[in-house]
């Protein structure tokens, strides 16, 4: 079987793989929406998550939208990325950011970190069940009360879950999934977006080449490095990209 047929088959590769680190967004993208053009953009987007920043002790994390800046058929990228949470190789999660930003990560990792998190610990056997009955059998953003009920979690078990990070309140008697120390990536993707649309707003017509952020000391705040959060604005709509005979030339959207 070559290889190109395995990374199709294991769609779990594009996201886990070790790779040597893109450049900006100015790569080529692949826009035909096909599964395999979603799995590279998983892939690459998934390398640039700096683990060191966070001590190793989250799952690569990258938003849905990120993915729009290589694959601009949206459609395409939330019907592959539906059918990967279906088959539970991906968990999609409520990061309070917004309805539609939609975090995206390894279902395999998600389970390593969120052990890891509470290993020796008397939560430990909580954890697990909440993780195997829950979590890994039900692909949903969110459970109400009913549903914790239903897959055996009393109030205590919710309160315990809450504090370790795998649940958060989205209202009363309803918890988003979670992960663990989430917390630090949103505050962390927060300033650096603020940091980089600092330096558009400063630019001459609010606008710069690309080539010109690719290099150089990274502007501060900006800790989750300037290619992931180039993905993130222009997938999300707040820079926009301009081709040119000189390459990309990225200008901040009109208002």
């Amino acid at each position: 079987m070559s290889r190109r047929r395995r990374r199709l088959e294991d769609p779990r590769a594009a996201i886990e793989a070790k790779r040597r680190r893109p450049g900006l967004p100015a790569e080529p993208p692949r826009p035909d929406g096909s599964p395999a053009a979603v799995e590279a953009a998983l892939g690459a987007v998934a390398a640039l998550f700096p683990r060191r920043l966070f001590g190793d002790a989250l799952p690569p994390l990258l938003l849905r939208h990120q993915l729009y800046s290589l694959v601009p058929d949206r459609t395409a990228v939330d019907r592959h990325l539906e059918r990967l949470r279906a088959e539970g190789r991906l968990r999609l999660l409520h990061l309070g950011l917004g309805p539609d930003a939609l975090g995206v990560v390894s279902a395999r990792l998600y389970r390593e970190k969120a052990l890891a998190a509470v290993a020796g610990s008397p939560r430990e056997p909580l954890v697990r069940r909440f993780l195997e009955v829950a979590v890994m059998a039900r692909p949903e953003l969110s459970y109400g009360e009913r549903d914790m009920r239903d897959m055996g979690f009393g109030d205590s078990d919710v309160t315990q879950l809450v504090a370790v990070g795998l649940l958060t309140v989205r209202d009363v008697g309803s918890w988003w999934v979670a992960v663990p120390g989430v917390g630090r990536f949103v505050r962390a993707l927060l300033r650096g977006r603020r940091a980089l649309l600092s330096l558009f707003r400063r630019a001459r017509l609010r606008q710069l080449p690309q080539g010109a952020l690719g290099g150089g000391k990274t502007p501060p705040g900006a800790a989750l490095g300037v290619p992931f959060l180039l993905h993130d604005l222009l997938g999300e709509g707040r820079l926009q990209s301009i081709p040119t005979p000189a390459g990309p030339l990225l200008r901040l959207a009109e208002p």
